[in-house]
């Protein structure tokens, strides 16, 4: 279902729309980006490509020379642990600062949310289950209270996409992930936080070694 985004300035769309291309492999990594192609594409002026450029830049989405050119930010087995390995830390004192509010009510708009997840296919619509399992995700972190944190963690989980969106073109990570995921509900519905704690961190793992899988034959080749 098609969804209507309003955005604050040019720059802004123009961002979220070269984010969502490099997200889909529209702009696969390792790709010049070419700022007069993509604003004749989004039908803009260069200026707020350029700017897009640069947060995405900050954001690590893309690489700047020092020449200013810019390409998508290649997959690397380094880069999936690195940031897997940043997540589980800041997620887990996200999610203990946040479990108070889970166990008060905020279980209710994460049932909601599991809802429409688990009916999406990945397959089918794979922007939709993007898009719902973003919202799953954060919506246990969402009341740490801490604004540094959530918006850490947040774009830590942005530049992992392009990891989960790989390990799902394997169809058993496919049905391993959604099962995962009613798990995370059942530990949250029994009020265990050390329980799903651990079912967090094991549904990262599975998504990590799926996608360490598959990137090894590609390192291999790369290095021979």
């Amino acid at each position: 279902m098609a969804r209507t985004v309003w955005f604050k300035s040019t720059a802004d769309y123009a961002t979220s729309e070269i984010q969502r291309m490099i997200l889909a492999g529209e702009l696969p990594a390792g790709e010049r980006l070419d700022q007069v192609r993509l604003a004749e594409q989004l039908d803009v002026s260069r200026h707020p490509v350029r700017q897009a450029i640069e947060r995405l830049a900050e954001r690590g989405f893309v690489h700047l020379s020092p020449h200013r050119s810019a390409v998508v930010t290649a997959h690397s087995v380094s880069d999936l642990v690195e940031l897997y390995s940043l997540r589980e830390s800041l997620e887990e004192m996200a999610l203990r600062a946040s479990w108070p509010s889970l166990a008060a009510g905020g279980i209710e708009e994460l049932e909601a949310i599991h809802t429409r997840l688990a009916v999406q296919d990945s397959e089918a619509d794979i922007e939709g289950y993007m898009h719902e399992n973003r919202a799953f995700h954060l919506a246990f972190y969402r009341d740490c209270g801490n604004r540094h944190l959530l918006r850490t963690i947040t774009t830590l989980f942005d530049l992992s996409e392009r990891y989960q969106r790989t390990a799902l073109h394997s169809a058993r990570r496919q049905t391993r992930s959604r099962d995962e995921h009613a798990e995370m509900m059942d530990a949250l519905r029994s009020g265990d936080l050390e329980l799903l704690s651990q079912r967090l961190k094991a549904h990262n793992r599975g998504t990590q070694e799926e996608v360490c899988a598959m990137l090894a034959p590609e390192t291999a080749a790369a290095e021979a």
